[in-house]
């Protein structure tokens, strides 16, 4: 922990020192307290000058270079373009404010006021809280039609029963201002609600250009699904415990967990009524008896629509549109590396052929050591078992261009800085291209 705290102290330091250095016009717009040593766990909402724009660009690439830190997703908005910076221990999300923070094509705050109101803050310009929580409270209402409990009343702790002058709302129609004012003491959702239809004279979004973002984003997209492969006792779910809260700060809290598959459908056991399949370790999984072949055509069936058509409906809509990693302990391919876990007692090509359908995962890390290291921390298996399953998984790995094989013969940290290291190497290799360009 001590040396994660140092690297992020290092890292902001130098960031908030360059750009000071390079005169770049800034605002930090919220969850500042902790800065300029720590982000506190939150992302970087930083406004940037129109004028400094070209030179921020630049700073950012300096940055990443001079820090031996990984580009690891992207989300090239015209506005409010999203970079999630990453390196083993620590990770970062900066959100970055194009001359102003807009709704649609609109300001909702002037960029004029927004810098007027910046302050010093432990030597970093930030905006001033009172115009900082108005900023925040108008764009959970244009984007949600109502807000939380906690943005009204930093709302109403702001201002304290005075009205909300009419500068600061000057994109906003007067039935809107006088509206708001009228109501602040007493806020509420319902208010909000009606505070949103108002403000549709003043801000419209285009079905279009919310579509046409999304739809740009599905050639380089800014999500990455990690499943991660290997026979019990391989550790599988203490890496994944380990790098999860590591992940976590460069993609802002957005990593989701799933075991197997997208589960999207339900199991066949909770289908037929009965006890889940999953709830933890599996002590004993070669325990149940295998499918005869229509049982396991049909169970595999049943669970290739879940990796089909499932993952279309909860998994790629978000991995397409938002900077996150879906980790998946185990996948499809256990079907073929260990098939009686799964209770599939099936020909082969079917379950190759299934390999074809499926999505593919974006990176596949095939965790092992020696077959009698991992049967000494788990021995439910024969290690002659083992044994078999650690060089299929071996030559799965070898014939996979996104299989990467992670020694986890090594103590834990060491195993885990290897894994986060290969995913980080392989999610910034798709945006390579933007190193130069941004």
């Amino acid at each position: 922990m001590k040396n994660k705290l140092k690297t992020e102290n290092y890292n902001l330091l130098y960031l908030f020192k360059e750009l000071d250095n390079k005169k770049i016009n800034y605002s930090v717009l919220r969850n500042y307290q902790s800065l300029p040593n720590s982000t506190g766990g939150s992302d970087l909402d930083i406004l940037i000058g129109v004028e400094s724009i070209n030179e921020f660009n630049n700073l950012l690439i300096q940055f990443i270079k001079e820090k031996d830190l990984k580009l690891v997703s992207v989300i090239d908005d015209k506005y409010c373009p999203k970079y999630c910076i990453s390196e083993i221990g620590w990770g970062i999300q900066i959100d970055t404010f194009r001359k102003s923070v807009y709704f649609g094509n609109n300001e909702i705050i002037l960029s004029k006021i927004l810098f007027e109101n910046t302050v010093k803050y432990n030597g970093v310009n930030v905006l001033n809280k009172r115009v900082g929580t108005l900023l925040a409270f108008l764009k959970e209402l244009l984007n949600n039609k109502f807000c939380e409990d906690k943005y009204i009343v930093d709302l109403q702790n702001q201002f304290l029963g005075q009205d909300i002058e009419a500068t600061l709302l000057s994109q906003f129609t007067s039935p809107f201002i006088s509206y708001l004012n009228q109501n602040l003491t007493q806020l509420d959702k319902k208010h909000c609600l009606e505070l949103h239809k108002l403000s549709k004279t003043s801000f419209k979004r285009s079905k279009f250009y919310s579509l046409s973002k999304k739809i740009k984003r599905l050639f380089k997209q800014p999500g990455f699904t990690i499943a991660f492969l290997g026979v019990d006792g391989a550790g599988k779910t203490t890496i994944i415990n380990s790098i999860t809260p590591k992940l976590n700060q460069a993609f802002h809290k957005a990593i989701y967990y799933e075991h197997m598959r997208p589960n999207r459908l339900i199991s066949i056991a909770r289908l037929l009524g009965k006890k889940e399949e999953f709830r933890g370790p599996v002590t004993n999984p070669h325990g149940s008896s295998t499918s005869g072949y229509l049982g396991s055509l049909l169970r595999w069936s049943y669970y290739m629509l879940d990796y089909t058509f499932g993952f279309y409906l909860k998994v790629w809509p978000k991995k397409s549109i938002r900077s996150c990693a879906w980790i998946f302990d185990r996948y499809y391919y256990d079907y073929l590396i260990d098939p009686k876990r799964g209770r599939i007692n099936l020909p082969t090509w079917i379950l190759k052929f299934g390999q074809v359908i499926i999505p593919e995962p974006d990176i596949i890390l095939c965790l092992g050591t020696d077959a009698k290291s991992i049967h000494k921390r788990k021995p439910e298996l024969t290690l002659k078992e083992v044994e078999r399953q650690v060089l299929e998984l071996k030559a799965f790995c070898v014939s996979h261009k996104k299989a990467v094989w992670i020694d986890t013969g090594k103590d834990i940290e060491t195993s885990s800085n290897d894994t986060l290291d290969a995913i980080t190497t392989m999610m910034a290799k798709r945006f390579e291209s933007l190193n130069s360009t941004k």
